[in-house]
């Protein structure tokens, strides 16, 4: 028997009948299926945040210094920077947080911002936004009160100022992660052995050179260091009881040198 063609009505529409979609449509499609901002660059808000807010300052930094890209040291001062004779009350403490802002001149911007990025790409994701911003104030508040601490001892006064108080202590915490983290330890293992050559570069650059503050960086990396053990991340092998104990000395030693700025401390 062969087989009959039966004609289809042309009049008739198809269920699978393509629909034509115009360009606007098209566009509202797209951009729907775009990530959201939160998407994009939320894992690393904080970081953008930072580098942000590093950037604004040097700029107000350079309009002080009428569009020079090397601050002196008078702007540098006026703005914050770190002088230990400077802080004689409660109203001056802000000397502490300031200076992590503040920078020397270009190079010193991008050179911290770079060492910003690179090592706080990784530390927001693995210890969330408000535990690496905690880290980052950690560590820059160390650095400043160990310059602070060291200047009035040995009575030579310098300005000082630089986001690599804080970047020190973000290089200790990610050579920390290969041995504190729960999780993608034999990654972070191998990226933390990375890591040591970046600081020990780093340390080589800070003894070499002038005008860089030694004892500012050695500083921001023990407080880098500290706060590892002081961040309640539940990606961290850290017990809570160490967490208290180390957050409770780090508080007493900064409150001891705080006191010590109004004439209480210690001779």
């Amino acid at each position: 028997m062969s087989d009959q063609y039966i004609p289809q009505d042309q009049t008739s529409s198809s269920p699978r009948e393509r629909k034509v979609i115009d360009d606007e449509e098209f566009k509202r499609m797209m951009k729907a299926a775009e990530p959201s901002f939160m998407e994009k660059y939320g894992a690393n808000l904080v970081t953008y945040i930072l580098i942000a807010i590093n950037v604004i300052v040097f700029f107000v930094e350079m309009l002080v210094s009428g569009f020079r890209t090397s601050i002196s040291a008078q702007v540098l001062y006026e703005m914050g920077a770190m002088f230990a004779p400077a802080i004689a009350s409660p109203l001056d403490w802000y000397r502490f947080v300031a200076p992590m802002f503040l920078h020397v001149d270009l190079m010193h911007l991008l050179f911290n911002m770079a060492a910003l990025f690179s090592a706080g790409y990784l530390l927001e994701r693995m210890l969330g936004r408000w535990n690496y911003l905690l880290l980052y104030f950690i560590a820059g508040i160390s650095g400043n009160v160990m310059c602070y601490a060291v200047d009035m001892y040995t009575g030579e006064f310098v300005v000082s100022a630089g986001a690599s108080t804080s970047v020190f202590g973000l290089f200790i915490a990610v050579a920390l992660l290969g041995v504190l983290s729960k999780r993608n330890r034999g990654f972070l293992l191998q990226y933390s052995k990375g890591m040591l050559a970046v600081i020990g570069v780093n340390i080589l650059y800070t003894l070499l050179s002038p005008g860089v503050s030694v004892f500012g960086h050695l500083g921001g990396a023990l407080g880098g260091f500290v706060a590892m053990f002081m961040v309640p991340s539940k990606n961290l092998r850290v017990p809570t009881v160490a967490r208290i104990v180390v957050s409770g000395i780090w508080v007493v030693l900064i409150g001891f040198v705080l006191a010590s700025s109004l004439g209480y401390g210690l001779p």
